[in-house]
């Protein structure tokens, strides 16, 4: 399973949802999503704009674990 950090990265970065929404042009909807584990796809540009967002690695992002 494929869980997203979302929520660490935003805490860890002291900002929240809508200023990452505002700087990146990804939906509250999408990161809503993202935040809650309720997405069923990863699109490429949307974790490209989170990593340079937040200047970090995919891993940093998204975690892969073991069923």
């Amino acid at each position: 399973m494929i869980v997203c950090k979302l929520d660490d990265l935003l805490w860890q970065n002291r900002t929240n949802a809508k200023d990452l929404s505002k700087a990146t042009g990804i939906s509250t909807n999408t990161l809503s999503r993202l935040k809650n584990n309720k997405n069923i796809a990863y699109e490429a540009r949307t974790i490209d704009l989170i990593c340079k967002y937040f200047k970090c690695k995919i891993g940093d992002f998204l975690e892969y674990i073991p069923d």
